[in-house]
Order: C-alpha cells, then structure tokens, then sequence
C-alpha cells in the first residue's frame, strides 16, 4: 500500500484531533512546544501444528534477543508490562496518555504515565519506577472509588476499556471527552499559555532542524538497516498476528509524488542522542466500498494504528518507541 505525503499529514491529524476538542487539551499541546518537550472457537489442533507454532515463538525470542535496546529503551518496556500486570492497563489503553521519564541518582528509572490533555485529572498519574530489571507501580487515583462508569472521578482499567470501545463510536468518544473535560476543570487549576512571539517560534524550528541534520550527518548505519530493526522489534514486541505483519505500512520515504522531503526528514535528537525515527502504519486494508464512501471512518482494530521506533545512528540501539492506537482521535 501506498501513502503519499498529503495521506501520511490527514493520518496524523486524525491520530491527533483529540487533543483539538477541548479547550485544555489545545493548552497542553501549547505548554509542551513552548517548552521544547517530546510532547474463539474450540476445535483440535495437530501435531504439526502445535510444533509449528512452537518453532514461531521460539524464532521471535531469538529474534528479540538479537535486538539491541538502549537502558532508557529497556524500562519504558518493563514499566508498560508491570503496569499491564498490576493496574490491567493494557498496550491499547496506555496510548491515551503521555509519558515522562527521568533517571535517579540511585540509578533507578522513573517513568509517569498521565492521562492526555483534558484526560488528566480522569486517568490521572501512574508512576513506574525501575530498578535492577524491576519496576514498582503506583497510581495517583489509588484506593479511590472507580465503580460508577463514567461517572466517578477516577477512570481506571474499567472506563479505560470502555473508551476504547467507545471511541470506535464518534458520538461515544465526544461523550466521554466532555466529562474528562468537565472533571479536569473541576479539580485543576487552568495551565497558563505561554504567548510566544514569532521569533521565539523561528527560533525553535531552527534548532529542531540543526539538531536533525546533526543526527542525519552523525549517522554510520544505513537506513535499510535500521529499518530492518525496527520492524524485527515491532514483529517481537507486540502479539501481532501473520495477517497483521503482512499490513505493515512504513511510512519512511513515502513523500509523494514531487518527492520534495528533505534529507534530515526522519532524523530526531533523543536526549541528546542522534536517532533515525522509523514509522510504520498498521490498519486492515480497505474495501473497494469504503474507499468510494465519503462518511467511512477509519477507526483501527485491536494491534492496529502507528508505530514509531528511534534507532541510535551511532550504534543500531532503539533508544525509544511508541504504539498509538489511534483511538484517542477519530481516525
């Protein structure tokens, strides 16, 4: 499947427009650029079968083992299992918020996972520490009172799942955001946006631009290679079925068709390490009827959406990744 240019923008401003519906959640988005932050059925299975499926774990696992993972890479990975295992929030329901993270002195890692935007005071915080391979979790809304749907002050696993669900519905998910709206106004207090002048603005997008081309020009892995990385660790990392790895979409060079992207294009800085940012779309692709029909929304199953992994250009490490379901918008 091919994505030009113009597809890969109206993807991303739909895997994006929640944050453009409420009033807070277009200051959040304000605050972090103003502060220069990465914003069954049962039947009998054979023999060969069982033997078959065996020899494909067992590949995945040598195949994860051959990948090289950065610390910071390494943590995030074992916060978002303990925070699955503990707190039931799955890889689904950890895209409706924003992570931070930052390392101790004692060398343990710290990693928070607050609610997106107007979802703040909702989903509140969980905070994942990681130390020695293993991580402690608590959650900002613990021992609070979560059994009334929607209606309680405190959205865990519960309401977390019905959002996903819910967002598949467009009426549903402006439903939910409306009372995340209205809770995150009762109990904080409005942040202020800061006024940036144009120069403040030209000024940032120069320093993102040197910083690419410093990472570009910093580069002694070929891109091929790298891509080849990221997606053995989206294959490894995520339980994707064989149809689902077939719908892998990489969206890098994909810039249509007057081919006008620029060199330093899919080139990040990450904590100040030189990284080569691979993205590849996951949807089930679509029918000769929903491409010709104008009202068709596109909203992904479980496993589907967009994945993105930095690669050190330096050393092949994935120094960070990210899955979004794309369910926080409507597309």
């Amino acid at each position: 499947m091919k994505t030009n240019k113009k597809t890969i923008q109206s993807a991303m401003d739909n895997r994006l427009s929640f944050l453009d519906e409420q009033p807070s959640c277009r200051t959040a988005v304000q605050i972090r650029i103003a502060q220069e932050e990465e914003p069954v059925m049962k039947k009998k299975i054979s023999f060969s079968l069982v033997f078959a499926m065996v020899l494909t774990l067992l590949a995945a696992a040598g195949l994860a083992a051959g990948l090289l993972l950065s610390p910071r890479a390494e943590a995030m990975q074992i916060a978002e299992r303990a925070l699955e295992e503990k707190y039931g929030v799955t890889a689904e329901m950890q895209t409706f918020f924003v992570r931070e993270q930052k390392e101790a002195e004692d060398g343990a890692v710290q990693i928070t996972f607050s609610g997106a935007g107007c979802l703040d005071w909702a989903l509140g915080t969980y905070t994942a520490v990681v130390k020695d391979g293993k991580a402690e979790v608590t959650w900002s809304h613990d021992g609070e009172d979560t059994s009334r749907g929607y209606e309680a002050e405190a959205w865990g696993a519960e309401q977390l799942k019905a959002m996903v669900s819910d967002s598949r519905d467009t009426g549903l998910k402006k439903a939910y955001m409306a009372r995340a709206e209205e809770l995150s106004a009762a109990h904080t207090v409005p942040a202020e946006v800061p006024d940036l002048t144009e120069s403040e603005i030209e000024a940032f997008h120069a320093r993102r631009e040197a910083d690419k081309t410093a990472a570009l020009n910093a580069c002694k892995i070929s891109e091929e290679e790298m891509i080849a990385t990221a997606r053995e660790f989206i294959c490894s990392n995520w339980p994707l079925t064989d149809e689902q790895i077939s719908w892998l979409d990489l969206l890098n060079g994909q810039t249509g068709p007057d081919n006008t992207a620029e060199a330093n294009e899919w080139y990040e800085m990450v904590d100040g390490k030189p990284c080569y940012m691979v993205e590849y779309l996951l949807y089930r692709p679509l029918t000769a009827e929903q491409i010709t029909d104008r009202n068709f929304v596109r909203i992904g199953g479980a496993g589907e959406g967009y994945y993105q992994v930095y690669i050190n250009v330096e050393n092949g490490e994935i120094e960070k990744y990210e899955y979004n379901s794309a369910l926080g918008g409507i597309g």
